[in-house]
């Protein structure tokens, strides 16, 4: 028994022995990785600090010195007073190569330019306005903005008086000295003119730039003041103005010498300013069935039409598609679609039969004439506004007549399509591709 509990004494006294072995050895490693790391650290700093001791003692590039010593420069020196710019007095650059700076402090200094003169946004003979004046030490300077354009859909009165706010600098340009600036007008005259007739037959539901619209490339809107020639103006579709009549009673000349005319409606309303190129046609408005179909008198023409649209962010317009039908003794004899972005198609019937089909122009001319095929057929084409027209005719259905579409092939996905019946039922389409939504 003494035996057994001195062998238990002994296996007891090793097991502790080994346990407080294993703590010493471990606090050893601990003590020993430690210290590795200090030394580690200790030569990393002194490598880092033997080479920053190097790149010190290394001489200076020739454009090191440029820099160092352009970065010493005071700018403008001490700015001893500012003033509000005013919208009323348009400037260009006065040439290509003027600079402009991100800072005051870094005027002079090349490597601070924020950009050229010859920035497309702002170039000559682009027109800006001087946010803020700043009188300095070393001449005056300023900060500008853009001349701005909004699209809106309500009545232009209501934005009236927001044409001359809202003026602040545009950090992306920066400052300019005002000696690189030059004034110049909003545009060359403006004039009454002869009450004189118009009608629009096309549009466009793209949107511009405030690029396009201070270099006049707008020509599908109607504007509130002529684009460029004030501070802030106001641009809506002409869609709403399609095959009506309207009258021009005014007259503005920019001073890249194009011309805007101011409409109103038969009525007296204000339209507003539109180019005078491009969508107007001088002359009175004539109903389009009537001139393209030309009913006699024994012959009676029908209009079926689009339900009114409301402009939403899935129908970029709200004209309305419609389709004319001459009957003689109950016999078609002539059709015409008229798309919801105006393109006219015209078909000719003989004994229920199409004979021919016409493509025009939205301003009537003639663009392409098909034979017409016996049996069921599309006749497709892109008409002068890059749209893609198709027209189905269905020459041996007894329920369908034709299916109509025209769309755009770029990312907008502005599109209007229908079908017509021989009950004379219909369906009208038109909006933005669901994919492009």
């Amino acid at each position: 028994m003494k035996k057994s509990w001195r062998l238990w004494g002994v296996l007891g006294l090793v097991i502790l022995l080994g346990i407080g072995g294993g703590v010493v050895w471990g606090q050893a490693k601990q003590r020993q990785h430690a210290a590795a790391v200090r030394v580690a650290k200790q030569k990393a700093a002194k490598q880092l600090a033997k080479a920053a001791k190097q790149r010190k003692n290394r001489p200076l590039t020739a454009a090191q010195k440029r820099r160092r010593a352009a970065d010493r420069v005071d700018g403008v020196g001490k700015i001893l007073r500012t003033k509000k710019g005013s919208t009323r007095q348009p400037f260009v650059l006065a040439n290509d190569s003027v600079k402009l700076y991100d800072s005051l402090k870094h005027v002079g200094n090349r490597y601070h330019v924020s950009v050229d003169g010859d920035e497309e946004e702002i170039s000559p003979p682009i027109k800006v306005v001087v946010a803020k004046y700043y009188y300095t030490q070393k001449g005056t300077y300023c900060s500008i903005q853009n001349l701005q354009y909004e699209a809106v859909s309500k009545p232009f009165d209501q934005y009236r008086n927001r044409i001359w706010n809202h003026l602040s600098a545009d950090d992306d340009y920066g400052y300019i000295a005002l000696k690189d600036l030059k004034p110049t007008t909003y545009y060359r005259r403006q004039s009454a003119i002869t009450k004189t007739p118009y009608y629009l037959t096309s549009f466009d539901v793209k949107e511009g730039t405030n690029l396009n619209m201070n270099l006049g490339e707008t020509t599908y809107h109607a504007w509130s003041h002529v684009p460029g020639t004030v501070f802030r103006t106001f641009s809506h579709n002409t869609d709403t103005l399609l095959n009506r009549q309207l009258y021009a009673t005014k007259q503005l000349i920019r001073t890249d010498d194009r011309k805007y005319l101011y409409m109103q409606t038969a009525t007296g309303k204000a339209v507003g300013w539109l180019p005078a190129t491009g969508q107007l046609i001088r002359g009175y408005y004539r109903d389009v069935g009537k001139r393209l179909l030309k009913p006699t008198a024994d012959e009676k023409m029908t209009l079926i039409q689009q339900e009114p649209q409301k402009r939403t962010e899935n129908n970029a317009y709200v004209s309305q598609s419609r389709i004319y039908q001459v009957y003689r003794h109950k016999k078609l004899q002539r059709l015409l679609i008229l798309t919801a972005m105006n393109t006219p198609i015209k078909v000719d019937y003989q004994k229920q039969q199409p004979v021919s089909v016409t493509l025009y122009q939205r301003n009537y001319r003639v663009l392409k004439r098909w034979q017409a095929k016996p049996k069921e057929h599309t006749y497709q084409k892109d008409n002068e506004y890059g749209l893609a027209v198709e027209l189905t005719l269905n020459p041996q259905s007894t329920t369908k007549i034709l299916h109509f579409m025209e769309s755009e092939y770029d990312s907008e996905g502005v599109y209007t399509e229908g079908t017509l019946y021989w009950d004379q039922a219909s369906h009208f389409k038109s909006g933005i591709f669901e994919d492009e939504q």
